[in-house]
């Protein structure tokens, strides 16, 4: 699968995303069925202060309080499932940053720049990501001082051969550093 192929399910980070999808998913849920309840007991209570004594009005009022049920019911499932769904596409919003931010910290761990691109549209921490990539446009900077003032002296000469080298290995690897 190509790495830049969307994704159906957008999930980057599985225990944070579906830890907070399910927290929303959960106290949605208790909420609908509170206010089910209530909306079921309320509709019971209206249709006992309506006297129906022949057996057509109770049967039909049978009928009513199913549909009722099955409405709050269904409703209760149409809530769930489109905040589960709209959790999973907040949650991937932060996660997706949090995760590319954790993969530049790892090769800045292993010693190289990571090659920065943008985050998508919609994608939040942003204003993190942005001194981000400042702080990493100031180590390359930095260090391609560091390498031009070794440059020069090794290029004024006066070392000897092992200073040299050393000199030489340190300008390497920055020099591959701010290049990579």
């Amino acid at each position: 699968m190509s790495k830049h192929k969307r994704r159906l399910i957008p999930i980057v980070d599985r225990s944070f995303q579906f830890k907070y999808t399910g927290l929303i998913v959960v106290v949605a849920g208790i909420v609908s069925l509170v206010l089910g309840y209530f909306l079921l007991d309320a509709y019971t209570e209206m249709n006992s202060m309506i006297d129906i004594s022949d057996a057509i009005g109770a049967e039909l009022n049978a009928a009513d309080a199913q549909r009722v049920f099955r409405l709050v019911v269904g409703m209760l499932l149409l809530e769930v499932i489109a905040l589960g769904v709209l959790g999973l596409l907040v949650t991937h919003r932060v996660a997706g940053p949090v995760f590319v931010l954790h993969r530049y910290f790892s090769e800045l761990a292993e010693g190289r720049y990571p090659t920065v691109r943008g985050l998508r549209k919609g994608d939040e921490f942003k204003d993190t990501f942005t001194l981000f990539v400042a702080a990493i446009d100031t180590l390359k900077t930095r260090d391609d001082k560091e390498a031009k003032v070794l440059q020069d002296l090794i290029d004024r000469g006066g070392l000897d051969d092992d200073q040299k080298a050393a000199v030489q290995a340190l300008l390497d690897d920055k020099q591959a550093r701010v290049q990579a």
